[in-house]
């Protein structure tokens, strides 16, 4: 059976990552049917680097910043109504990603073979040590990935076999057509951080995700400093808290991550300064679990609102947390 792969990418404000990833593209061989780019930051330089990339598809400018999930679900809702039942697979990638040879064709291999429709590959920090990773179902397999480093090393103590999770990050995350239809496309109300989890729970709720250890992407975002960096990535991990307390105890497939909301609050306490952190962690819980409300949803988006004001020129698809 032929494939053709639609790649999804949301970005805003960030050629250098983006010529970065398309390039990665490129090197792999791998014939991509088309790349939706949605720019976020409706920037002319980012509409050059795609340009200048020789590869096929598009590059959408917004006039307003949609979002991490917001763009996401335009690059879906276009590539169903542009390519139709000629698409077979979406590709969801962090414009921050790079990819490795052979990433591709291990993504489709595996899920053909497991009778999956959702895959990650196995993502790396710059320095090729494990970064951010799925959750396992198999609790040997998960503690393995959450304790080591060395990539070589998980596969050789688990085996290179995909391993099936119930949720991931959706740094490198491929998705078949069908669950794409069935189950819906990426969620806008989120703004960002969270909505990837969402959305793989949703797709494994019904159907099979899995990890493939040795389909492999490297997720290197920019490096950020000053107390204006600061701030936003507090009322990002702040929404992030709200998110993932709506989602763990209000979504029906969330229920499956409810025990890890403690954890996740005892990181964001150790992370910030306290007092501001617990204020903050509870208006996240009160307005998320208990209003059910995400934190892109007008009239609940009281971070989304402070991370305008700070900073204009947020990017909307920073990576999520773990």
């Amino acid at each position: 059976m032929s494939h053709f792969i639609v790649i999804a990418i949301a970005t805003c404000r960030r050629p250098a990552e983006l010529v970065r990833l398309l390039d990665s593209l490129k090197k792999t061989g791998t014939q991509f049917g088309a790349i939706i780019v949605v720019d976020n930051g409706n920037d002319p330089a980012t509409q050059n680097v795609f340009e200048a990339s020789g590869l096929p598809g598009v590059c959408l400018p917004q006039l307003e910043n949609a979002g991490c999930g917001g763009g996401l679900q335009i690059a879906e809702k276009t590539a169903v109504t542009w390519y139709g039942n000629a698409m077979t697979h979406l590709w969801i990638l962090d414009d921050d990603a790079v990819v490795l040879p052979g990433a591709p064709e291990l993504l489709l291999e595996a899920m053909q073979r497991e009778d999956a429709d959702v895959a990650s590959a196995m993502v790396l920090n710059g320095d090729g040590t494990i970064g951010n990773y799925p959750g396992l179902l198999d609790p040997a397999k998960f503690r393995a990935i959450r304790d080591l480093k060395d990539p070589s090393e998980f596969i050789a103590r688990c085996s290179p076999d995909p391993i099936p999770f119930s949720w991931s990050t959706g740094i490198a995350l491929l998705v078949s057509r069908r669950a794409l239809d069935e189950l819906g496309v990426h969620r806008a109300d989120y703004w960002v951080r969270g909505e990837d989890l969402e959305f793989s729970l949703r797709i494994t709720h019904k159907y099979k995700g899995i990890l493939v250890p040795t389909a492999q992407v490297q997720h290197i975002p920019p490096s950020s400093a000053g107390a204006v960096s600061q701030r936003d990535e507090y009322l990002k991990h702040s929404a992030m808290l709200q998110n993932l307390c709506y989602t763990a105890l209000r979504l029906p497939h969330g229920h499956r991550i409810a025990r890890t909301l403690p954890g996740n609050f005892l990181r964001f306490y150790k992370t910030w300064p306290l007092a501001r952190a617990i204020l903050d962690s509870i208006r996240a819980f009160c307005i998320g679990a208990l209003l059910g409300k995400p934190a892109g949803l007008p009239g609940a988006d009281h971070f989304k609102r402070a991370s305008e004001r700070n900073h204009p020129s947020n990017t909307a698809c920073a990576s999520p947390s773990d």
